[in-house]
């Protein structure tokens, strides 16, 4: 049984979808910093105040594109089977956040004058309608200009939508608040989530070895699902990294949380655009730049728990390699540990054998003789890639019945999206 501090990992997981546009960068933090004071407002339970601050944190996170989330800045943007259907089925298998989860699912549902109560025949949470005005308060501060000089127009905007697109009630909390200053001035200078963190009790959840996985497994649906071409990547990748340490004589823990660090090893990808991802040619240097910075943001995203020090050196660092020639830290021989060699391997095994927008997959052989002059020009680990070359049939086999598993998923979760969002 492992314990986390929930607050460090919502920490991290809004960073994480923060990547996705830094146009956007802040909002989940300012539309946290809006929720908790009119939550406060209306005196709402600590427990209430909890899951509203968690979902506020990362009410889009179903945004996994660029556009998803630039569309969602539009004040009048109101598609309640959009990115809040997405970033509800993303969340709702991690069962601490099922409650977060749903909030999240009904934030830009319409109160309607009473209607937006119920929604599709389901009851709406009133803290889904909070969210959605604290959501579009947010939007309508201009960072850029003194906030204080904006209150006023900013709550006329929202108020002439009093009864139709937000409960009145909440509306009387906005307007306590319209003239004290500090309200404004958390919203844009408190950007540092742990001022809530600090405010709020949020407490440590034990987590079972199930509950990690799970956890861990929000994070790949999220850096995953973002496109078709990178739905199976780190599923593969844990795989082979997994049959890979158990070859190599890693214990039964040290196997799982080699699973965990090949699940975990692209979080920094949500950083590359989509279109990026996706490009069905050879990548220029600038774009390469950009593909670079994966690792340095996985290795710094993960920093906040940590209970995943281990996690994370093995997989933020599968791109550096012995001769020191790697990235983003150029890490040499004698500092690079058999875990981030593992997953070094398992990468470049299961990216060449998988398909990508530019070519076919390779066969298990093909991919291996690749690898193998990597070996001789000092990359990578002879023992890794000997242990490969021993068990290369097992391992391949596993990595395609992991990928299979993981295609599976994903048609479900679109099909499943498609379903919510009609």
């Amino acid at each position: 049984m492992k314990t986390i501090p929930i607050f460090d990992f919502v920490l991290c997981l809004s960073e994480a979808v923060d990547l996705i546009s830094p146009l956007v960068a802040d909002h989940h933090k300012r539309t946290a910093q809006i929720c908790y004071s009119l939550g406060k407002q209306l005196h709402l339970p600590e427990s209430e105040l909890r899951t509203l601050v968690i979902a506020a944190a990362l009410h889009d996170v179903g945004g996994l594109t660029k556009g998803d989330r630039l569309s969602a800045l539009d004040f009048e943007y109101q598609d309640p089977y959009g990115h809040s259907v997405l970033g509800y089925l993303l969340l709702k298998p991690f069962l601490p956040f099922a409650e977060v989860a749903n909030v999240i699912r009904f934030h830009h549902v319409a109160w309607d004058n009473g209607k937006g109560a119920t929604f599709d025949g389901i009851k709406v949470p009133m803290l889904s309608h909070l969210l959605q005005l604290a959501d579009r308060i947010a939007i309508l501060i201009d960072v850029n200009r003194d906030v204080l000089l904006q209150a006023n127009n900013i709550v006329e905007k929202i108020n002439v939508q009093s009864g139709t697109r937000f409960v009145p009630e909440h509306l009387e909390a906005l307007l306590a608040l319209r003239d004290k200053e500090y309200f404004w001035l958390d919203s844009v200078y408190m950007k540092d989530l742990n001022y809530l963190g600090r405010r709020i009790d949020f407490q440590e959840i034990s987590l079972t070895e199930d509950d990690f996985l799970g956890l861990t497994n929000v994070f790949r649906r999220i850096i995953d699902f973002r496109s078709p071409f990178t739905a199976t990547h780190s599923a593969g990748v844990a795989a082979t990294a997994e049959a890979l340490a158990m070859k190599l004589g890693f214990s039964g823990e040290d196997q799982k949380l080699i699973t965990l660090a090949g699940l975990l090893h692209d979080l920094g990808k949500l950083a590359v655009p989509t279109e990026i991802l996706e490009k069905p040619s050879l990548l220029t240097e600038e774009e390469f730049d950009l593909v670079k910075r994966h690792t340095y943001y996985t290795f710094h995203l993960l920093e906040p728990l940590k209970i995943m020090d281990i996690i994370r050196q093995w997989g933020a660092l599968h791109h550096e390699r012995l001769d020191g020639k790697g990235y983003p830290f150029h890490i040499n021989e004698d500092e690079l540990s058999l875990g981030s060699r593992v997953v070094a391997v398992a990468d470049i095994f299961t990216a060449l054998t998988e398909n990508r927008p530019y070519r076919a997959g390779m066969d298990g052989a093909q991919a291996f003789k690749i690898i193998t002059e990597m070996v001789g020009r000092g990359n990578l680990d002879t023992r890794v890639v000997s242990a490969l070359e021993k068990n290369l049939a097992l391992i391949d086999n596993e990595r395609k019945m992991a990928q299979k598993s993981a295609v599976d998923e994903y048609q479900r979760f679109k099909e499943l999206a498609i379903l919510l969002t009609k």
